[in-house]
């Protein structure tokens, strides 16, 4: 019990001086919560002598918690396709297309390059946002700690690259440039998003909800 309960504060501990780094930081992109409390928690680890096994043993609490925000995202994901209009029809058929190129391109890459399966299978919900991709991989925590990094660099890459594809394509929608942030950079978009223009950060939402549902729905058929 005083295990989990060390385990508990420290993973807590962990995110609220990252949000306090982020918040200082001016909400930049690579300051991102998620990522800072990655790095505080291994670093506590080391520190401590610790276990990344137990450690994710002891926190299944907050795994729990995080599938309940997954299903309260459906909330959010409604009220926003109601402001998409005619675009509703366009934006989510990218998005299939989208959610399908990532989950069917780790996989043909996975057997071009004949990688373990466990590897291929961690990395394939990559596109999803960080809680739905952790509920899709089973395994130790090394498994989970490639899905983490994984995610994050799809976020990050998502993030940095979409709006310069997007001017370059002559895209001026800020409805789309705020949807296709949170299809590619799931909560690193968000914040690029919120940056840019806080009035569509909605739209940017409804990306990450419906990407991350299609994502977890494909690697359900494709993972066993």
């Amino acid at each position: 019990m005083i295990e989990m309960a060390g385990a508990l504060l420290l993973a807590l501990a962990s995110y609220w001086v990252a949000r306090a780094v982020f918040r200082f930081s001016g909400r930049h992109v690579l300051a991102l919560p998620v990522f800072g409390a990655l790095v505080l928690v291994l670093g506590g680890l080391s520190v401590f002598g610790l276990d990344a096994a137990t450690f994710v043993a002891h926190t299944q609490v907050l795994k729990q918690a995080m599938d309940l925000a997954v299903v309260c995202m459906a909330v959010p994901l409604h009220q926003a396709c109601r402001r998409m209009g005619a675009l509703l029809i366009p934006l989510w058929l990218g998005l299939l297309v989208a959610s399908a190129l990532s989950v069917g391109g780790v996989l043909f890459a996975g057997w071009c390059l004949s990688a373990p399966w466990d590897v291929t299978a961690a990395v394939t919900p990559k596109a999803a946002t960080m809680p739905v991709a952790l509920s899709l991989v089973s395994g130790d925590a090394a498994h989970q700690a490639l899905t983490v990094a994984a995610v994050f660099l799809t976020g990050l890459c998502g993030a940095l690259l979409t709006p310069l594809v997007l001017r370059h394509t002559r895209v001026s929608d800020e409805r789309i440039h705020a949807f296709v942030l949170g299809v590619s950079g799931h909560a690193i978009g968000l914040v690029r998003a919120q940056a840019l223009d806080p009035a569509y950060l909605d739209l940017a939402v409804a990306g990450m909800c419906g990407n991350a549902l299609v994502t977890a729905l494909l690697c359900g058929f494709f993972l066993p």
